[in-house]
């Protein structure tokens, strides 16, 4: 497992060389405890002679330290990391199981349960539970898998994408991709960081963001306060107590700090806040600029592109910020931006709106289109003006309407369904579902909710269902989009 690619520096032994001289340094903030280097070693070792029969491990990723030492481990021995998203069901963890195949599966001893322990038993994975922040694990299941997976040595992550075209996929990053990440991370939105002052995470663990902050402490050094989940109150206690000089939010995050009210002087370390996973309004960021004094900085990016590909500067930021409001900023250190035209794939000049292509060194040469609508000025800002596919983004997550549509025309009292974005207080957009009801049926909308429940992810679960006598079509039998949107937005939100 020593065949290293030709990296800037090499993330294996970055994290070997901490692990062996580090000792006593805190390093992991959670549940009110710091936890240092020493365990992170002991956890690493311990799992050792486990993992060593796996090239990949999966990993029900969670924002616990024994996941961040699940990656160092892996980091560490060259292995793979793939993530399951925990965020779902059972049934859906234990779908990812059998799916995946793999050696060895990680998860929280609370995801481990009658379901997902039959789906290890059937993939003959090595079911391994950790607790909260002890360095032992259980292995609950034997596991009869292969003793080394196959699997391409170049892939260091396969990491959870927000699921555009249904159920997140699996993106694979290369460790070559991956260690330009850590060399990146400390400029994604500021010049340079303040190496005393700890970060807060509160990003899932499982994609790129959770990468971004994990990865640089591991290989380089710095301290991390975990929260297992957003819950502004207690992200601003956590900037309040440590101090950081930089934080990270999405939209939806800004939005519930400033409801939350949250005071001023608690913030008062922060010199910047990136903003990414979703277009940033420009009155919120306004108004949070207003109340904290604190420059807000979006950012695009995506898991496909291991990353952040433009943003702010804080230079930028003062020098142009108040004349290019609602811009994402320019292209970062290594990356290429151009607009291209939807049907002859012609590059398009300053403010001309079209598809967004982009090329970063980290991945590969060639030009990646994506399904954003885009525009770059003549200063060569970018702004992001919706998506050319229809998908809903909801508060970062992107959700493909006919995706869960289609799931909803499956319970046996619908006869059709059709789902539109409409626009929400914290969430900036939520998908609505509108039912057409087969003849002789009665259903009520909580009822169909709690059956999507168990076969969506969560974020993919409409917000309300509305149900009518019968849906808006066209000439031609397709749901007039146009005419649903009118019907739903008159229609009282009190139905679930």
């Amino acid at each position: 497992m020593k065949n290293r690619t030709s990296a800037r520096f090499d993330l294996s032994d970055a994290i070997a060389a901490n692990l062996a001289s580090k000792g006593g340094e805190a390093l992991l903030h959670f549940d009110s405890c710091w936890i240092d280097w020493k365990w992170l070693r002991e956890f690493c070792d311990h799992v050792a002679p486990v993992f060593a029969r796996a090239h990949t491990v999966g990993l029900v990723a969670r924002v616990r330290p024994t996941h961040i030492a699940t990656i160092a481990a892996n980091v560490r021995d060259r292995r793979s990391t793939a993530f399951i998203y925990s965020a779902q069901t059972s049934s859906g963890i234990a779908s990812d199981i059998r799916r995946l195949r793999l050696p060895v599966v990680v998860a929280d001893s609370g995801d481990w349960n009658e379901t997902t322990l039959r789906a290890a038993s059937e993939a003959g994975s090595i079911a391994v539970a950790t607790s909260e922040s002890d360095a032992r694990i259980a292995i609950l299941s034997p596991g009869t898998a292969p003793v080394i997976a196959k699997g391409d040595p170049d892939i260091a992550f396969r990491l959870l994408s927000s699921g555009t075209t249904g159920p997140p996929k699996r993106v694979p990053i290369r460790w070559d991709t991956a260690a330009q990440l850590v060399a990146n991370s400390r400029t994604a939105y500021v010049g340079s960081d303040n190496a005393d002052a700890p970060q807060i995470m509160a990003s899932p663990l499982g994609n790129v963001a959770g990468l971004v902050y994990t990865l640089p402490v591991l290989a380089l050094g710095g301290r991390l306060v975990l929260l297992d989940r957003f819950e502004p109150q207690a992200w601003a206690e956590a900037v309040r107590d440590h101090r950081p000089v930089r934080g990270a939010l999405t939209p939806t995050g800004v939005r519930m700090v400033l409801d939350a009210q949250v005071r001023r002087e608690w913030l008062e370390s922060l010199q910047v806040i990136g903003v990414g996973g979703s277009r940033l309004d420009e009155e919120l960021q306004a108004e949070f600029e207003s109340r904290y004094g604190i420059p807000v900085l979006p950012a695009y990016g995506a898991t496909e592109f291991g990353g952040v590909i433009a943003n702010w500067s804080v230079d930028a930021y003062q020098e142009w910020g108040r004349r290019k409001r609602g811009s994402v900023g320019r292209a970062g250190t290594g990356v290429a931006l151009r607009v291209v035209d939807q049907g002859s794939g012609h590059v398009l000049g300053p403010g001309e709106q079209g598809l967004l292509e982009a090329k970063v060194d980290r991945i590969g040469a060639s030009w990646i289109r994506t399904t954003d609508l885009a525009s770059l000025d003549e200063d060569g800002f970018l702004f992001i003006h919706g998506r050319a596919d229809g998908a809903i983004n909801r508060g970062g997550f992107k959700i493909l309407p006919d995706a869960v549509a289609n799931v909803v025309r499956q319970h046996p009292a619908v006869a059709d369904a059709a789902v539109i974005g409409c626009a929400d207080h914290r969430l900036g957009e939520a998908p609505v579902a509108a039912v057409e009801l087969r003849v002789g049926q009665n259903v009520s909308p909580i009822a169909i909710r709690s059956w999507c429940r168990d076969r969506m992810l969560a974020y993919q679960v409409p917000a309300r269902i509305v149900i009518l006598d019968a849906l808006p079509r066209n000439l031609s039998g397709k749901v007039a989009l146009t005419a649903l949107k009118e019907i739903l937005s008159s229609k009282a939100m009190d139905q679930a």
